[in-house]
């Protein structure tokens, strides 16, 4: 870690790693916890009031909460239910 990265070279790689750690998280939530518990993570998600919460007013944030509902709802579809 001792390469100096740009500042967007560095964001990149905050994500990347974020993605890894992310990966890992739902690779052991598919294995512990219950449909009910994975389902309660989406729709906790999809409850969030676009109108009303600071964060989520922010496009890059709303566009990441869609992606975090896509993401599980596509890690633990099974796949003969996956349209």
């Amino acid at each position: 870690m001792s390469q100096n990265l740009s500042v967007d070279q560095e964001l990149v790689s905050d994500v990347v790693a974020c993605q890894l750690v992310i990966k890992q998280i739902l690779d052991v939530i598919d294995v512990i916890a219950p449909v009910e518990v994975r389902e309660k993570m989406s729709n906790q998600l999809k409850t969030i009031d676009f109108t009303n919460n600071a964060a989520a007013a922010d496009p890059v944030t709303r566009r990441a909460i869609q992606k975090a509902i896509a993401l599980i709802e596509l890690k633990f579809t099974p796949q003969g239910e996956a349209h």
